[in-house]
């Protein structure tokens, strides 16, 4: 699952407490966005969240937020060791 799909999920989750969610959804589904992008709906997402009116929603949209975060944390140590990962291999190939 990618950052798309739980952004998608999450607003799944807001669309009764927040009545954005549905449209952002909607563009989320069917346009193709950079990470820049959903990165800024992310933090509108994460805006949202912290402004519910009731504990118990808030406290279940924080626990998909924190999936997210974990997703993003992942995706970046992934860009590093592929990084690492071509270094090695160029400095193979210089080698040889």
């Amino acid at each position: 699952m990618d950052k798309k799909d739980f952004l998608i999920r999450v607003l799944i989750q807001l669309e009764p407490i927040w009545n954005l969610a549905k449209w952002l959804k909607f563009l989320v589904e069917e346009w193709k966005f950079w990470d820049d992008v959903l990165d800024v709906l992310i933090n509108a997402v994460q805006w949202a969240v912290s402004t519910a009116k009731f504990e118990k929603d808030k406290n279940k949209l924080k626990k998909w937020l924190n999936a997210l975060e974990k997703l993003k944390q992942m995706e970046v140590e992934k860009k590093t060791q592929d990084e690492k990962d071509l270094n090695e291999l160029e400095n193979m190939i210089d080698s040889l």
